[in-house]
């Protein structure tokens, strides 16, 4: 703590109590707890209907867009894929690891575990290998759930998670849904290197 700074201890508190869930129930009964929590956070999201794209991301920009109050600013790269510049929870793991040094053992099995096909990860589009942290098992869910309330045009939209990249720059791609999505593999991996995360915005028909 040479800078200066106070830590935050409700993101050291967050982050502990992950490592418990999993020492205690597992990886795959944490996941699902996490998995939960979030699309019932994303549930309290009023539905929202914008008239056009550009309305869409012009919410973005004034921050009254409800994906953008939880993740922060996404970038539109271009053909409906969006780059987000940092990972929300960047704050919690640089305050535990000002404490700990390194994140808690388990983590890599949680994230494998999210990473694995199931019913969620079906449902929201993520995972696939585009999880990189226990903490995306908590983000892409949230925002693929809180883009479930949210229409452009009256129509519905859905998020599908391309890829992301973990704090070591290690990046990860969800190759299912970059093929579903006829996304290019070189676009999402030029989106990561200067974004956490990548993901496709697609209208409905």
């Amino acid at each position: 703590m040479s800078d200066g700074k106070m830590l935050d201890i409700a993101h050291i508190s967050f982050l502990d109590m992950i490592k418990v869930m999993i020492t205690m129930s597992g990886a795959a009964s944490a996941k699902g707890t996490l998995i939960r929590n979030a699309i019932s956070t994303a549930e309290s999201i009023h539905e929202t209907d914008y008239a056009t794209f550009e309305d869409f991301l012009a919410a973005i920009e004034n921050s009254t867009n409800p994906i953008t109050q939880v993740e922060g600013k996404a970038s539109h790269q271009g053909e409906f894929v969006f780059g987000l510049a940092a990972c929300p929870f960047a704050p919690s793991i640089g305050n535990y690891m000002q404490v700990f040094e390194k994140l808690p053992d388990g983590y890599a099995d949680f994230t494998a575990e999210f990473n694995k096909p199931s019913k969620v990860t079906e449902m929201y589009r993520v995972g696939e290998g585009a999880g990189v942290s226990p903490f995306c098992s908590v983000h892409q869910p949230m925002r693929s759930a809180i883009a479930d309330k949210i229409k452009i045009g009256g129509k519905k939209i859905k998020i599908y998670q391309l890829g992301c990249k973990a704090g070591s720059g290690k990046k990860g791609f969800a190759d299912r849904w970059i093929e579903e999505t006829g996304v290019s593999r070189d676009i999402v991996d030029k989106t990561l290197d200067n974004h956490m995360c990548c993901y496709l915005l697609k209208i409905e028909e």
